[in-house]
């Protein structure tokens, strides 16, 4: 479900007053709060504009990807690395195991 930036910054304005928005439909309140909390790290990092639709497929460069990637190899987290570099931890995932099979 793609979530408009509207609605993510009300979530997040909410959380930070103490209080939850309600799922929407065929969303579990678990998994929306999982959400709206991650949001919020994005926004403590990023600022709101973070929350913003961004340009599908962004071209990162190998010196760009190799930044985040040698982060987590040095034992920082995926989730914290994604967080700061502003892409899904999946995202992360998938470019370390590609580092390893290529160079390690």
């Amino acid at each position: 479900m793609r979530y408009s930036y509207e609605l993510k910054k009300e979530c997040v304005e909410l959380y930070k007053q103490g209080k939850w928005m309600e799922p929407p439909e065929g969303v579990t309140q678990e998994a929306f709060r999982k959400k709206i909390r991650y949001w919020v790290r994005l926004v403590d990092f990023h600022g709101e504009e973070i929350l913003k639709h961004k340009e599908q497929d962004k071209k990162w460069t190998a010196e760009e990807k190799f930044k985040w990637i040698s982060k987590v190899l040095v034992g920082n987290s995926y989730k914290s690395v994604a967080i700061e570099a502003g892409i899904s931890s999946g995202q992360l995932y998938n470019w370390v195991n590609k580092y390893k099979k290529f160079w390690v």
